[in-house]
């Protein structure tokens, strides 16, 4: 009986286990180019979405916002990772944890600049490379 236990808190231990690198992928945002921020959007939308900007300034009368926000990734990359993640997990007996969890976890930042017309309104957005 004691036996039995102990095999039940493995396999417990290995079902917690596995997915934390799936899950870590499969909960970033949503990726952000030209397209997810579109013309005429009012500024407090934006506000909301990305947070505070790093800056803002204004420039020959309009105002600039620059953001700098955690890049996310487009869902048929994140459905390819996740399934990926949890069939290395099942086939390692999730040994791929230890490697795969830590580089999950990993970040990339997007920076771009937001141009408003004078009703803050986005007028174009701007991505630095």
């Amino acid at each position: 009986m004691r036996r039995l236990h102990q095999a039940g808190a493995l396999v417990l231990a290995y079902i917690m286990i596995a997915g934390c690198s799936a899950l870590n992928v499969a909960q970033r945002g949503s990726y952000i180019d030209q397209k997810s921020i579109p013309v005429d959007v009012p500024r407090n939308i934006l506000l909301t979405q990305y947070g505070e900007p790093v800056e803002t300034r204004m420039e020959n009368g309009s105002k600039i916002d620059v953001f700098l926000v955690v890049q996310g990734e487009k869902t048929g990359s994140k459905v390819a990772k996740s399934t990926g993640l949890i069939f290395l997990d099942i086939i390692t007996l999730c040994l791929a944890e230890v490697v795969a969890d830590p580089v999950t976890k990993q970040r990339e930042y997007v920076f771009f600049e937001v141009f408003y017309t004078a009703d803050d309104r986005v007028e174009r957005v701007h991505f630095f490379k």
